[in-house]
């Protein structure tokens, strides 16, 4: 018998497998679990660990995150902190004490719910930073606030008229209020852009230890090199500094987003397409970091009323359907050239209409390239019909919800769609039934990405006031950990090697200190990570 390099025993393991549900011991030879038992007959071993009871579940996967904007934010002015915009208005004071005249003032997470519906006055930021420039993001990433230097410095005046696929929010007399939407947020992220590779290397380093103390061993940065989301031409290169350097914990998938991809000469007989250089697409790379789908924005948020709804949103202006990033026929035809360069696809989709664009097109794209190996997937569906599942049941294609999100945004969620669409707002239960590929995801730093705390409000649905949405989309503890796991690597295309831990599979497990099958989902949060493996070696 081949002696294994680490034998893990004295556990009780929930492997997520359905051959073998449950086991006590694994063993592990070249960084992949070769043999998984009940009794005492564990191989031999050069190391072997004694988890004393601990539980044991696969490692979690986070399949739709942030996380070079994430480790960013752990540097900037986290405006959760705050109350009141008078405190607020003071914190940015004094984040600009000891900065050079001109030098930026960074802030993130302002979300208007927790200042009872308002904005920042761009007068009042004037006056708390007369000299400094400030870019402040919402917590949803489609919009940011500014100050009248940085409106300066960026000429926006100049380029109110005409924002395709975004706005310059402006008051009753015509004056910008501070407040960006989508695209509209570049022409301020060109003065700050791109981020240097040493800042993206600390930023992907402070992320993944937060990640690695989580139980998080892989995950899927959605929307990099390009757009209003990423940070540099250079950011895959930087994640692979990163993993040089040992500061990135967790596998990672990331998705370049569309913006830097364009048209790829060939041979006359090869289909038109846009691609990257040499004709890098989706699926290179490694077990530890690889080209995951071509990110896509279709519409905006739901939080900022910008997404694309076949009914207008219930609040904010009447008559407002939100809008697409860009003309639909355009945003047809990259996702098309994309999928015959043999690019999966990750379309943003909030709205009905969006989801609507994209299931049309991934249909379109599937008749004519067949399926892809890593499944086009739709980021958020924030709406989705009943028909759009049956849809993406019959396509094959993924929906990556994030009912993780009620209880932060939850109650914007419900006024923004009203009553008649609760129904249909990050939908779960209903995927799984219908057989949709569903991954847990956080979208962080948008909302929490701590994975227990996110499984509990998958089975909660829980907002702020206690309010149950959608009590129909509700899970079982049992389903919301299978969906941080083997739902994860179902829609990351990778359920051969990840996502339960039985011979075959990478051991990316997490070691808990309670139950979490048993635990009421209230508790989960309370749940501790007591240590995190990726590939047999301890992270946490």
């Amino acid at each position: 018998m081949i002696t294994a390099d680490l034998v893990v025993k004295n556990a009780r393991i929930h492997t997520m497998s359905a051959d073998q549900p449950s086991a006590s011991w694994f063993a592990v030879l070249a960084g992949n679990i070769v043999a998984v038992g009940t009794a005492d007959d564990y191989p031999a071993a050069t190391d072997t660990v004694d988890a004393g009871g601990a539980f044991i579940v696969p490692g979690f996967h986070d399949a739709h995150c942030h996380t070079v904007w994430f480790g960013l934010s752990l540097a900037e002015l986290d405006c959760t902190r705050f109350a009141t915009l008078d405190a607020l208005y003071d914190a940015l004071a004094g984040a600009s004490d000891g900065l050079a005249p001109g030098e930026w003032v960074l802030a993130t997470g302002f979300n208007q719910e927790r200042f009872d519906g308002h904005y920042p006055d761009i007068h009042k930021l004037d006056t708390a930073l007369p000299h400094h420039p400030l870019f402040m993001r919402h917590t949803s990433g489609h919009a940011a606030i500014v100050n009248t230097l940085a409106l300066e410095m960026s000429d926006v005046m100049s380029k109110m008229e005409g924002v395709d696929g975004g706005a310059v929010v402006v008051d009753a007399s015509g004056n910008p209020t501070g407040v960006l939407e989508e695209t509209a947020q570049i022409l301020i992220q060109q003065l700050l852009l791109p981020k240097s590779e040493a800042e993206l290397v600390a930023a992907i380093d402070r992320a993944s230890q937060v990640y690695a103390a989580e139980g998080l061993t892989s995950f899927s940065d959605t929307g990099i090199a390009g757009g209003w989301i990423g940070h540099s031409p250079r950011e895959f290169g930087a994640y692979q500094l990163a993993r040089q350097k040992g500061v990135l914990r967790q596998r990672a998938q990331l998705m370049p987003v569309s913006d830097v991809l364009h048209p790829l000469p060939g041979h006359v007989s090869d289909p038109a397409v846009v691609s990257l250089d040499a004709g890098i697409r989706t699926g290179l790379g490694d077990e530890w970091l690889s080209i995951g789908p071509l990110k896509i924005f279709l519409d905006g948020s739901m939080l900022a009323w910008t997404g694309a709804v076949s009914e207008p949103f219930s609040a904010g202006p009447p008559g407002n359907y939100g809008y697409f990033q860009a003309e639909e026929s355009v945003l047809r035809d990259t996702m098309l050239s994309s999928a015959a360069g043999g690019w999966s696809i990750a379309a943003h989709a909030i709205g009905d209409r969006a989801v609507s664009l994209a299931l049309d097109t991934f249909d379109e794209a599937v008749s004519l390239y067949g399926k892809p190996r890593i499944p086009h997937r739709i980021e958020h569906g924030g709406m989705v019909t009943d028909q759009q599942v049956e849809q993406a049941a019959r396509l094959g294609v993924a929906i990556v919800t994030q009912p993780g999100v009620m209880p932060t945004l939850g109650v914007q969620m419900r006024e923004a769609m009203g009553q008649t669409r609760e129904a249909f707002l990050h939908r779960h239960q209903s995927l799984l039934d219908a057989g949709v590929l569903a991954g847990g995801s956080s979208d962080r730093p948008v909302a929490t990405g701590t994975p227990l705390e996110v499984m509990s409000s998958m089975v909660l649905r829980e907002d702020a006031t206690g309010y149950v949405v959608a009590p129909h989309e509700r899970v079982s503890v049992y389903e919301a950990l299978w969906t941080y796991t083997q739902g994860s690597a179902q829609v990351t295309g990778v359920s051969d090697r990840r996502g339960s831990i039985e011979p075959g599979k990478v051991a990316d497990f997490v070691v808990l200190d309670k139950d979490i099958l048993t635990a009421p989902p209230e508790a989960l949060p309370t749940i501790q990570v007591l240590e995190t493996w990726v590939g047999g070696t301890r992270v946490f």
